[in-house]
């Protein structure tokens, strides 16, 4: 903590320390228990001390909670509105706002782009521990703390996630988004009232199945969580969002999991891939004929990788495991949104249904839309951009360690951590206009477009650390988006009320709505 690094610099907190050096060694091993509790009560009592009255950064405004214990974010969180109450605090207290004894929300452009640079010299903080395995070459490449490896492992899995290669996945896409189709066909024929996040999050997992192993989870045919991967993803983003806050519990937590045989349908996923990368492997081993599998798949290239001898199966395990955790919910939360926003403003839905028809009628539009179609589809890719912007998947805070030596930031010297959030960024009037909180795809278009609206988009992430999948999210949005709204009318119930949503690690939005056949 910073007040026991400050401790050489700080006469006060140097005699503090200095008193309790001289405690009997005698009296302590004869009430140990009771000597413990009392050292504890001390060091949280110095800590209160030294953040309230004699830490270089006390000034930083925010909630008085805030100031003395992580427990006031834990509990924001644990409301699930964190993303909308970090605007309400920036809106308040200005582009510097203090969330916790040693952690910083900014806002600032040139802050943000400091941070978050790449090659920068901010690492990710224990934060993001409770993802992280104790074997350092199995962990996972979000997690990883340490830049140099982080980019190492990822330089190794990187040009399977270039935009080349999307090419030779999309023929998995679109077989499943003829699955998607039929299925909302028959729901529009029965009148269905349909949940449509949890029905994208069946597609997009269908999908990243097909793309990563050449087999769907088959959610879409089934219409549900076949394989207990969502509830596993969703309990494994909680605990992440929760516990990250305060990571020292973490190793405790499981502790007491694991006495009392508790366990996480997390495991679904990992034991899944497992199996598939083993049988894939022994696919290989019997066929003499490349080019057996149905499309190019992920595996099939990290397999290729493995027998070049550039990666290992804890690379294998650690890609496919990414694929589907990040880019599934990731793509549905986005789906969803933008298919909400869509048809809750009839007239941007009008402007894209316009292009889309008008670029069919030129027979320039494949059924379904190829991904190069769908990028001389200028408002379909402000429609994408805006939905990103609104409603960011992501909506914690990403919180960095400032370099040893420190770094100033909007005139301020941080010794801390620090971070931003990506609702905060897009909210923000002096970037995105003074009408953020408006779904306006327009302001993407023509003159009201700027650099830096393209350089504080946070929706994947920033610098070195982007998300690695943010092009498999962006090929299923170019492809869904036009195929829905140029076949169906969604009526969306109770439209007159605001979106219901849930925020922890991501912001899922919760509505209804039934399809109706465009005629």
């Amino acid at each position: 903590m910073a007040f026991l690094r400050d401790a050489e610099s700080n006469p006060t907190v140097q005699a503090i320390f200095s008193t309790l050096k001289h405690v009997d060694a005698t009296a302590v091993a004869a009430g140990l228990p009771l000597t413990l509790f009392g050292l504890a009560v001390s060091y949280y009592f110095i800590a209160l001390l030294y953040s309230l009255f004699l830490s270089p950064l006390r000034s930083i405004p925010g909630p008085f909670l805030a100031r003395v214990t992580r427990w006031w974010e834990y509990r924001v969180v644990k409301q699930g509105h964190s993303n909308q109450e970090f605007i309400r605090l920036h809106k308040k207290y200005g582009p510097v706002v203090r969330v916790g004894p040693n952690r910083y929300s900014l806002s600032q452009p040139k802050d943000v782009k400091k941070v978050y640079e790449l090659g920068g010299k901010y690492i990710k903080t224990t934060y993001y521990s409770p993802l992280l395995s104790p074997v350092v070459h199995e962990q996972n490449i979000f997690a990883i703390q340490d830049n140099g490896l982080h980019k190492e492992r990822r330089r190794k899995i990187s040009p399977m996630y270039t935009m080349s290669s999307m090419v030779s996945y999309e023929p998995a896409v679109d077989e499943m988004t003829h699955v998607c189709i039929r299925k909302l066909n028959q729901f529009a024929k029965e009148g269905r009232l349909v949940d449509i996040p949890h029905w994208m999050q069946y597609y997009a997992f269908d999908v990243i199945g097909a793309i990563t192993f050449n087999k769907s989870f088959n959610m879409m045919e089934n219409e549900g969580d076949t394989t207990g991967m969502i509830k596993g993803i969703r309990e494994a983003n909680d605990f992440l969002a929760f516990w990250g806050i305060v990571p020292n519990l973490v190793p405790w937590l499981i502790g007491i999991a694991t006495a009392l045989g508790m366990t996480s349908n997390t495991s679904t996923l990992v034991s899944y891939a497992l199996k598939q990368i083993d049988n894939t492997r022994k696919e290989n081993a019997k066929s003499t004929v490349k080019g057996t599998t149905k499309y190019d798949t992920f595996l099939k290239k990290l397999l290729e990788g493995e027998s070049e001898g550039r990666l290992k199966t804890p690379n294998l395990l650690d890609a496919c495991g990414s694929n589907i955790g990040a880019g599934s919910d990731t793509t549905a939360v986005t789906l969803s949104s933008a298919l909400y926003y869509l048809f809750q403003n009839p007239d941007k839905l009008k402007k894209l249904r316009e292009e889309i028809d008008q670029k069919a009628a030129d027979g320039g539009l494949s059924d379904p839309v190829t991904f190069q179609e769908a990028q001389d589809m200028p408002y379909l890719q402000a429609v994408i951009k805006e939905t990103l912007r609104i409603h960011p998947a992501v909506g914690t805070i990403l919180p960095r360690v400032v370099p040893r030596d420190g770094m100033e930031l909007s005139g301020i010297y941080f010794p801390e951590g620090v971070g931003a959030n990506a609702w905060v960024l897009h909210y923000d009037k002096g970037i995105y206009g003074p009408d953020p909180e408006v779904f306006r795809p327009e302001r993407w278009l023509g003159d009201e477009k700027t650099s830096i609206m393209d350089s504080m988009m946070f929706a994947f992430g920033a610098g070195a650390r982007t998300c690695i999948g943010r092009n498999i999210s962006l090929l299923e949005l170019t492809k869904m988006v036009p195929q829905i709204v140029r076949k169906f009318d969604l009526v969306i119930e109770d439209a007159d009320k605001p979106l219901d949503t849930f925020c922890a690690w991501f912001v899922y939005p919760h509505y209804n709505g039934r399809f109706k056949v465009r005629e």
